[in-house]
């Protein structure tokens, strides 16, 4: 377990690599965050996968949240600045001596679910797979929600536990992200809690149709945050779909 610094520009990215005790170049999972966690949300994943013999990068996106270790604040943060701070992860990713290049999987929850989805669209060729939990596919649709034209947004508005600015809704207004999303043809997992009262599991069941290869768990008596609330359910559909598609 180590520190490790990337760069997106001139800003610096702050997240820990934990690394297994295995010799030779390793599969890697890179895991982003929702809005306002930080990278210590990963660290269910990292501490199982490690064990596993699989390397897991959990990193803070810059202006994350509060109290967020990388650049950047808060107010300048969106969907889409995200998107660029997983894609330049991804491409220092490749370059690490310990990792296997062909076998990175990105897993994202709620905000960093639908970062994760954008960008493994993106980047398909460089992504070996996707998990994706309780992701947060409503935001496109909260923000024409909330304000009736994108001359209303305000500069700065309090959502879900954090003051966000204009950029956060002006970036992702006219997005679709659903048209995107299924420009990724390799195998996906979904993992979305029943009782999710924060992203409303209807959200998962359309992306399930979208997507041409993906398997859909919708688990029973969860809510947001599905991985830590049923782990040893939800860690099992993870382990066996990096099963399936090749990375251990």
């Amino acid at each position: 377990m180590k520190e490790v610094w990337c760069t997106n520009g001139n800003k610096r990215i702050y997240g820990v690599l934990y690394l297994p005790e295995r010799k030779g170049r390793v599969p890697l999972l890179i895991y982003s965050h929702g809005l306002s966690d930080t990278h210590a949300k990963g660290e269910l994943y990292a501490t199982i996968l490690a064990a596993r013999g699989i390397a897991v990068y959990c990193f803070d996106f810059c202006g994350g949240s509060d109290e967020s270790k990388s650049d950047g604040k808060v107010i300048d943060m969106s969907v889409m600045t995200e998107v660029s701070d997983l894609e330049a992860v991804l491409n220092s990713a490749r370059k690490w001596n310990a990792i296997d290049k062909n076998k990175i999987v990105l897993a994202g929850f709620s905000q960093g679910g639908i970062v994760t989805a954008i960008t493994a669209a993106r980047c398909e060729e460089n992504v070996a797979g996707i998990i994706l939990e309780s992701p947060a596919f409503l935001i496109p649709k909260e923000a024409h929600d909330l304000f009736e034209t994108i001359a209303d947004i305000p500069d700065e508005y309090y959502y879900h536990f954090l003051m966000v600015g204009k950029k956060y809704f002006e970036d992702i207004w006219d997005y679709d992200v659903y048209k995107e999303i299924g420009n990724y043809k390799k195998n996906v997992l979904l993992i979305h809690g029943e009782q999710d009262d924060s992203v409303d599991i209807i959200y998962s069941e359309y992306a399930s149709e979208v997507y041409e290869n993906v398997e859909f768990y919708r688990v029973k008596g969860a809510g947001h945050g599905v991985v830590n609330q049923m782990p040893e359910e939800t860690m099992g559909y993870i382990c066996d779909y990096l099963h399936q598609i090749d990375i251990f």
